[in-house]
């Protein structure tokens, strides 16, 4: 009497699992939320701008004791280039979702993605 602990069927339904996972996944992670970056410097609102309705790329220059040069384009916003030596602001990438942030601290800039209405959350995480 040969007992196996998955049959055939089990190995099918855990890939069809895995599948649609990773499907969901790729799913959340690429569709862009339509936010609004808010770019601060100094404490001091530079500006606000709908993700949604940036239809080209477009590059805003902060200047100060360091220049920082920001990209904005449709979906994302990212800083794009930074006169800073640890360059860390640049490495964080693009930013597409409400509630990410990148601080440039030697400029003093910051960039802030909040809800489509514009207005900070009033939650910094949820769980359950």
């Amino acid at each position: 009497m040969r007992s196996n602990l998955f049959r055939r069927q089990d190995f099918i339904l855990i890939f069809i699992c895995l599948l649609v996972a990773a499907a969901l996944f790729l799913w959340f992670s690429f569709t862009p939320s339509g936010g609004v970056a808010l770019i601060e410097q100094d404490g001091r609102e530079i500006g606000r701008y709908p993700l949604s309705q940036i239809k080209e790329s477009q590059t805003l220059r902060l200047t100060g004791d360091v220049d920082v040069e920001i990209l904005l384009e449709p979906g994302a916003v990212s800083f794009y280039s930074s006169t800073c030596p640890d360059q860390i602001c640049v490495r964080t990438g693009k930013l597409t979702k409400p509630g990410e942030a990148a601080v440039c601290l030697p400029a003093r800039v910051s960039i802030r993605i909040l809800s489509p209405s514009g207005e900070s959350e009033i939650y910094d995480g949820i769980t359950g």
